[in-house]
């Protein structure tokens, strides 16, 4: 990550065009790889699964973080709602408790839909761009911007090299 200096005194020269990107893959695999799967899970099935999850994910066509929340989310109730359908027609259960595992799958089911709504209605809307000016205006131009050379694996060196010299160590340690 590079590291825009603020305030404005400290300039920067950068050949490079600022890039943001609205939807970095490793938030994207975050959120997809906290939806919850059956408890014995062995990791190829860890995997797979992870992989039909993003595939579903995808589908909805997230354009950043946000949206692949809500799509997150989608995938979340719609797996809640099969397993209260599932769960209301064992056999083993009584009616009254077969009748409330379907309330509930009805309910998820109707909040899925109104959950596929609200991301279709936010994704009708243009997407905002990131407006240096505005940032500047409030005094907020320091921005991390992902470097196409960065690796991932060098995330903690960045926060490390950026919070050491800002804090310094106890007097014991010196």
């Amino acid at each position: 990550m590079s590291v825009l200096n603020w305030p404005k005194s400290f300039p920067r020269k950068s050949s490079r065009k600022l890039i943001v990107d609205p939807l970095p893959q490793s938030v994207l695999h975050q959120l997809v790889s906290d939806l919850p799967g059956p408890k014995d899970e062995t990791p190829a099935e860890q995997a797979s699964r992870f992989e039909a999850q993003l595939a579903e994910v995808l589908g909805y066509n997230p354009r950043n973080a946000a949206d692949a929340m809500l799509a997150t989310h989608c995938v979340l109730l719609r797996l809640l709602a099969e397993d209260a359908h599932r769960d209301a027609s064992r056999r083993d259960l009584s009616p009254a408790m077969a009748k409330q595992f379907l309330r509930g799958a009805r309910q998820a089911d109707k909040l899925l839909a109104d959950m596929r709504k609200a991301l279709a209605r936010r994704q009708a809307e243009p997407q905002g761009k990131l407006d240096p000016a505005l940032f500047a205006s409030l005094g907020l131009d320091q921005f991390l911007i992902p470097d196409p050379d960065d690796n991932p694996d060098d995330a903690e060196d960045a926060f490390s090299a950026i919070i050491v010299p800002l804090h310094p160590a106890p007097k014991m340690l010196q």
